[in-house]
Order: C-alpha cells, then sequence, then structure tokens
C-alpha cells in the first residue's frame, strides 16, 4: 500500500514539475538564435544567440559572428599619400546586457560589448597597388529594447544604438616592398543595430 502510494505521489509530482517547467523557463531563462546586423553607421550582419537568465530574466547575455565587406583610409607614413581601400572582414562580438525594465512583450536595457576582428584588402595609390591586412579591438556600450508580439511570443525583435570604439593593429606592403601602413578603420563611432532572434 505504501509502496503505491509512494507510487502515485511520484507520478503525480513529475506532472506538476512537467506542467510548471515551461512557466518556470519563460520566467527565469530563454535563449535565442537569430540575426544580428549593423544597419546605420555600419553596414555588418551576422549569426546571433541571444540568452535571458536570473530573476524576471533581466540579465542577458549575446554572441555573435559577423563576416562582410569594409571601406577604410590608409595612408603611408613616409609618404604623405592617402587612399581608401576595400577588404573582407571577419568579427566576433559579446555583449552583457542588463535589463531596467521587463515587461510582458518587452524590456528596455543596457549594456557593454567588446568585438575582436580580422581585415585584409587592397588599395590603389597612384595606379601602384598596397596589400593590407591587420587585427582589431572594439569595446563599446549600448542601449536597445526588445520586444515580441502577443501572437508570436517565441520571436524576439531588437533595436539598439552603441558607441564602438576601434583599436586596430595592421601591416602591409607597398609596390611590393614592406612598409608600416596606418588604417582608419570606418566601424568607430555611433551605431544602430536591428535583430531577429527565435527563442526556444
Amino acid at each position: 500500500m505504501k509502496r503505491r502510494i509512494l507510487g502515485y505521489v511520484a507520478v503525480m509530482a513529475t506532472v506538476i514539475c512537467l506542467c510548471a517547467a515551461p512557466s518556470f523557463a519563460a520566467d527565469n531563462f530563454k535563449i535565442g538564435v537569430g540575426y544580428q546586423g549593423l544597419i546605420a553607421g555600419n553596414y555588418l550582419n551576422g549569426l546571433s544567440g541571444r540568452a535571458w537568465f536570473g530573476p524576471n530574466t533581466a540579465i542577458g547575455a549575446e554572441a555573435n559572428v559577423f563576416y562582410g565587406s569594409m571601406k577604410g583610409d590608409a595612408s603611408i607614413s613616409t609618404i604623405p599619400v592617402s587612399a581608401e581601400f576595400d577588404g573582407k572582414l571577419w568579427m566576433i562580438e559579446l555583449k552583457a546586457m542588463y535589463a531596467f525594465l521587463v515587461r510582458q512583450n518587452s524590456r528596455f536595457y543596457a549594456g557593454a560589448k567588446f568585438a575582436y576582428g580580422q581585415y585584409d584588402g587592397s588599395a590603389g595609390v597612384s595606379g601602384i597597388a598596397a596589400n593590407l591586412d591587420g587585427k582589431m579591438y572594439i569595446p563599446g556600450i549600448l542601449v536597445g529594447a526588445e520586444w515580441n508580439f502577443p501572437s508570436l511570443p517565441e520571436l524576439g525583435f531588437n533595436f539598439e544604438v552603441g558607441y564602438n570604439y576601434v583599436i586596430d593593429k595592421n601591416s602591409g606592403t607597398f609596390a611590393s616592398l614592406p612598409q608600416e601602413l596606418d588604417v582608419d578603420l570606418k566601424l568607430h563611432g555611433i551605431n544602430v543595430g536591428a535583430g531577429i532572434k527565435y527563442y526556444f
């Protein structure tokens, strides 16, 4: 008899936990995957993963992988010439966020971000080719909002405004000779980003 009662209690506890699990996850943890990109100031697109956790899902983290084309200004330290260059860039970005306001279908948050990237490209100076490659470190801050529609609670849309500061280290060749090239990447300053995530 005791074994049968314990069996009923175990089954009821399992059913209650399974029914409560989605509600608990919605209140304390959510993770999504989707798109994130810079849509003003600069243009980068990439794959993104975002998670909200903690009490009322107020603490957030995000990881982005970007790949795209870029433009910049290159100058040669020993010769007073400069030129625009085109190149390719890949970048990994991490964000830490805190939501000051969390409502049923939206949250308002602020945070900090850090990115690491590598690039390579070429420029033409008076018909002479210059090849560039380098890496960069980009700390920044951001403020944004995320919302979802009641009819589509699993989709999260976000909009952010942030400021980036670029620390770049680069090298290159000019006219087939090793030459230090100074590169000013146009990724610094104020940027506007947007994204969409599917939350599991």
